[in-house]
């Protein structure tokens, strides 16, 4: 609803209550509903139609709306004993939008014990064409970057995909996820019923910590499945001021080589690792650190996933290559000072790339390699030897996300054994000056609380290790052929000063930032 068309509905709302002989009531300004929580349930609220929106010593006001059942009015006034009870009318929009944030405070209780059981009894009672705001507003409220839904024979399983880690929220019969996953889909543009898989997008509005209105974008994926579509649904919900480099938890080592890095006007930039391990979000930081109004960044993605103001970002879809290529030429020729693609994929792109970064060109790209060594080789056998590769690019970063420990409820441990030998093992040739003192030292471990939703973590960071092209690494890569092994690369950088990953994890786990397991478990 647009502000004008808003503005309409809440002036006939204000006719309509000068009419009924009531005082208006309007429900854009912010109200603190903190102390009006409790003085009715939200079955109250439902059944008589009836919202508090004003407590002053035994003055109870209630705000009805245009649906509101006049006539019991009075019953309710009866039923709530030592309140002298006040009506005022609003629009019914705003009643509703109004009651959502009731709704929404009584699932964050609930949310904050770790009890998602009355959401279950609630959504179940919803009809299903009007059941995926209350779980999209769920999914935003904990934070989840997906929401998963999946069929079986008699039922269909939701869950949630926090701090990268998917925890069962709730299920559906099948008979209300056919009309749920109906009309979803109905929504986002994508065919039900169909045999290939689709994609769409979905825009809502959802109510944030602060009580305010704020548009979720979604992505909608679905692939049929024995029993019906299944669906993953990916939240948009980062504020751009997060995609920063501040925000990336980097080391003041990193964070130098970096800046040196995306400080000169050409070469470069890879994040690499697998899926879900933040390359983009890396790159979007970098961008935001760069975008400036005297410098030009234009972006290549399939898809866009955040629009950055002051970039000009280009959907293109990677399937079509011949396509791709043509768009990528077409921007060198704008002459932009940084071009970013979204993923080097195949051969022509990698050379265009590497000499896009060769003739004047801050080029940023993500890149699938399970390691920064493993992404020179994977180049290597990608375009055979070439002398673009080692004159071309500055850096490339290999990252993993780990989640982290709430600072809340975590609980210190000594370590085993064990543990510290094989941190001792790993650690071997980093610098003591990197990481605390072994000698008595604890790591930390989850428990849970009202604040990590009981999960033990809160939020993830990225462990990371950095290979800057220096000297002696462009010329080991120069003269390297295609039998030259990645370990091979790796131990070299190491040599000219590389932390590994799984070096950087430990680090972390030995700051107490994250444990052993969740290091291991993404790296091992």
């Amino acid at each position: 609803m647009t502000t004008d068309e808003r503005d309409q509905v809440e002036l006939s709302a204000k006719s309509f209550a000068d009419q009924i002989g009531l005082p208006y009531f309007d429900t854009r300004p912010k109200l603190d509903i903190k102390p009006l929580i409790g003085k009715l349930t939200l079955a109250g609220m439902e059944a008589y139609g009836v919202i508090p929106i004003g407590v002053i010593g035994k003055q109870l006001t209630l705000a009805i709306s245009e649906d509101t059942e006049r006539a019991q009015l009075e019953s309710l006034r009866q039923r709530l004993t030592g309140f002298d009870v006040v009506f005022m009318f609003s629009s019914q929009f705003g009643w509703n939008r109004l009651f959502n944030r009731f709704l929404t405070a009584k699932d964050q209780q609930a949310i904050d014990a770790g009890d998602f059981s009355q959401f279950t009894d609630r959504i179940l009672n919803i009809e299903p064409k009007y059941m995926f705001e209350p779980v999209a507003q769920l999914a935003y409220q904990i934070g989840a970057s997906d929401i998963h839904i999946e069929p079986s024979a008699t039922e269909a399983r939701i869950r949630f995909r926090i701090d990268g880690t998917l925890h069962p929220i709730t299920v559906l019969p099948k008979d209300r996820y056919d009309l749920f996953a109906s009309d979803l889909q109905m929504r986002a543009g994508v065919k039900w019923g169909g045999d290939v898989p689709q994609g769409g997008r979905l825009s809502i509005s959802v109510i944030d910590p602060d009580g305010d209105e704020v548009p979720l974008n979604m992505r909608i994926e679905t692939i049929p499945s024995l029993h019906g579509e299944d669906v993953v649904i990916r939240l948009f919900n980062l504020s751009m001021q997060y995609l920063n480099i501040e925000n990336l938890h980097l080391t003041d080592k990193q964070r130098d080589v970096l800046l040196e890095a995306t400080a000169h006007p050409r070469g470069l930039v890879m994040s690499v690792g697998p899926t879900g391990s933040g390359k983009t979000s890396t790159l979007y930081s970098v961008m935001n650190h760069l975008n400036s109004a005297e410098v030009k960044i234009v972006s290549l993605e399939d898809p866009v996933e955040y629009e950055l103001e002051g970039i000009s970002q280009i959907p293109v879809s990677s399937a079509d290559s011949q396509l791709f290529m043509e768009k990528l030429r077409a921007v060198l020729r704008e002459d932009p000072n940084v071009i970013m693609i979204g993923e080097i994929r195949d051969a022509d792109t990698a050379k265009t790339a590497l000499q896009a970064a060769l003739t004047g060109h801050l080029v940023l790209s993500t890149f699938h390699a399970t390691n920064a060594s493993a992404a020179i080789s994977r180049l290597m056998d990608m375009i055979g030897q070439n002398p673009l590769l080692a004159s071309s690019i500055k850096l490339i970063m290999a990252q993993r996300l780990v989640r982290t420990l709430c600072n809340n409820c975590k609980a210190e441990y000594e370590p085993s054994k064990a543990e510290l030998t094989q941190i001792k093992t790993v650690l071997d040739g980093v610098s003591t000056d990197l990481y605390p003192p072994l000698e008595g030292i604890k790591l930390a471990k989850p428990v849970g609380c009202n604040q990590c939703f009981h999960f033990g973590y809160k939020g993830r960071t990225s462990i990371m290790e950095q290979m800057a092209i220096t000297q002696p690494m462009a010329e080991l890569i120069a003269n390297s052929t295609l039998a030259t092994t990645a370990n091979s690369i790796e131990q070299a950088a190491i040599k000219d000063g590389m932390t590994t990953i799984l070096q950087d994890g430990i680090i972390k786990a030995l700051n107490k930032v994250t444990t052993l397991e969740e290091v291991y478990t993404q790296v091992g």
